[in-house]
């Protein structure tokens, strides 16, 4: 264990960019994504000062009885938990633990449960210093859910042993095997697996256990629905939800997953509040498990909070042959993996990630876009010429609930942002999906009166035609003229872009969380050429719309390059930068 804690100072480290919402913990070298001021006098207002007190006063570690003690990085995480605004109201309003097996997890969840159960965890006033302070919930109903009752009870059980005998004193606790409950009425259960029992609980804190598994076929999503609107009901939104879980698999439809995309839709400004609290310390993207230098890399950044894991033991089970790669990354490096039928390797394509980089103005480019009316996104996508770094420039999809009712892709907003490529680049091929949607007013294409004008407006700038009759229309349907070959290029890019993501490692982007999770979402789609992408299933709301359109932007990339027209029309190379 020693030994790896040691390991050699990591080269690549400052070189690949951590994807949006996390940084660099520059002690262990882990990707870390809970938010932590280099200042802490930048710290928001919190009761979790006064919690972690509580905590420490009166609970005891459940296998030793000594005094509980959190760790460093369990301590930011309550800090951050309890952090109240001005008005003493919740800035996160749920949250979510995520770390490797081994971890602390379960005990980490008891704690929590116990403090939300008799700890001062109701914002009570402001003192003389501005310092928030809290009281207990005069009556609380503390629950957990998971997969199985089972998964429940064993944190319960932690949970009772947990408790002190000063603290069973004061305030009557009484344990159960399925629930337990103090003398003010406050009760700490397990939620039952029946959802429709489970629907209306007022409670005022509710741990969901290994979200990773809570898929719909388990019943595990319909169980997080009902407690999210339990608690979304709560007086003054007092009530939240905290997730304690290992890496989901990607594509793997799970609550973990699901949450993990909020957070990064958050995280990249495409949602109006940042109110997920998200805490995941995971082994880099570039590291990999075939040579022991990563392993050991991977094991110091994963379990950099959990100094009592014995790595030895972890790198034996990493490298014993019936435990599968997917596994070792989601348990121990407590990364994300690909699914069996994904796309392609999602650490290898946040490996290529470069957030600083940026295509300067009056390089040469193509761009794509894939368009749709209103269910799909539509997504606007560059590709530099030179070098072949893709940058996402716009994506337009339905907003969430109600606002979405009713809505349509703004074809305005579209149209400027394609002039605005006219105007500040060199644009020099054009390839867009117009879909075959049609217009509710007059039943004409959705999209035909747009790219009537590309046409005009383009056809003396672009050195392709993206098909015989339109510069700009590349119709991906195969009914139509051509329709068969332009798929047959689409699946020739398609297997060209997993190449040089998964094994070249010559695929360079910006960093774009939309475009990020669409490429992750992507499945494999065989077909008489190879294989394309597409989504998991035809009623999939996992979008992958920029997954499609990075690769018609590459593929009207490619085609500039063997036509030999740049040749013939050089640039000026004094305007490339990164």
């Amino acid at each position: 264990m020693t030994a790896l804690l040691e390991a050699p100072t990591d080269l690549r480290f400052d070189e690949i960019e951590p994807p949006t919402g996390y940084y660099r913990d520059r002690v262990y070298g882990a990707w870390r994504s809970l938010p932590w001021p280099d200042d802490l006098a930048n710290l928001p207002a919190t009761l979790g000062f006064d919690v972690i007190l509580w905590a420490e006063q009166w609970l005891v570690h459940h296998l030793t009885g000594q005094p509980w003690r959190f760790t460093r990085a369990q301590k930011r995480f309550l800090v951050q938990f309890y952090a109240v605004d001005d008005q003493g109201k919740w800035l996160y309003r749920r949250a979510v633990n995520r770390r490797s097996k081994g971890n602390g997890k379960s005990p980490f969840a008891a704690a929590m449960l116990l403090i939300e159960f008799a700890g001062p965890v109701v914002f009570h006033h402001f003192d003389e210093l501005g310092n928030p302070v809290g009281v207990a919930h005069r009556v609380a109903l503390v629950q957990i859910a998971a997969n199985s009752e089972g998964q429940a009870q064993d944190v319960l059980l932690v949970a009772n042993a947990m408790v002190s005998k000063r603290l069973k004193m004061a305030i009557g606790f009484d344990a159960g095997k399925l629930g337990s409950a103090a003398k003010s009425g406050s009760r700490m259960q397990i939620l039952t697996t029946s959802v429709k029992s489970a629907e209306g609980d007022p409670a005022t804190f509710i741990a969901l256990e290994e979200p990773h598994h809570m898929t719909t076929s388990s019943g595990g999503k319909a169980m997080a629905d009902v407690v999210r609107r339990n608690v979304a009901k709560s007086p003054d939104g007092l009530a939240r939800i905290c997730e304690f879980t290992n890496a989901h698999e990607e594509g793997g439809g799970s609550v973990a997953e699901d949450t993990f995309e909020s957070w990064q839709n958050q995280v990249a400004g495409k949602t109006p509040r940042q109110d997920i609290l998200y805490d995941s310390c995971e082994a880099p993207a570039y590291l990999s498990l075939h040579t022991d230098l990563d392993v050991q890399l991977g094991l110091r950044a994963a379990y950099a909070d959990a100094p009592w894991v014995d790595l030895d033991r972890i790198t034996g089970e990493i490298y014993d042959t019936s435990t599968p790669v997917a596994d070792s990354l989601r348990y121990y490096f407590n990364a994300t993996a690909a699914n069996e039928s994904g796309w392609i390797d999602p650490r290898a394509f946040d490996e290529g990630a470069h957030p600083d980089i940026r295509i300067a103005p009056g390089q040469m480019i193509a761009i794509a876009l894939d368009c749709s009316k209103s269910e799909d996104s539509t997504g606007l996508i560059a590709c530099r010429i030179d070098d072949g770094f893709v940058q996402t420039i716009r994506l337009w999809q339905k907003p969430h609930g109600d606002r979405g009712k009713g809505w349509l892709v703004p074809r305005d907003e579209v149209m400027t942002e394609v002039e605005m490529l006219r105007t500040a680049y060199r644009v020099v091929a054009f390839f867009g999906d117009p879909s075959p949607a049609r217009d509710d007013a007059d039943e004409s294409a959705y999209w035909g009166a747009c790219f009537d004008q590309w046409h005009q407006d383009f056809r003396d700038d672009l050195l392709i035609k993206a098909s015989a009759t339109n510069h700009t229309v590349f119709d991906m349907r195969t009914s139509g003229p051509g329709g068969a070959d332009r798929n047959r290029l689409f699946t020739e890019e398609a297997m060209a872009t997993v190449q040089a993501i998964d094994e070249d490692k010559t695929l360079k982007w910006d960093g774009d969380a939309g475009l990020r999770m669409h490429v992750r979402h992507a499945r494999r789609r065989p077909n008489k050429w190879g294989f394309s992408l597409g989504k998991a299933n035809r009623d999939s709301k996992d979008k992958v719309d920029l997954a499609v359109t990075m690769v018609l932007a590459r593929l009207a990339r490619r085609l500039v390059l063997l036509s030999g027209k740049t040749e013939e029309t050089p640039v000026d190379r004094s305007v490339f930068q990164e």
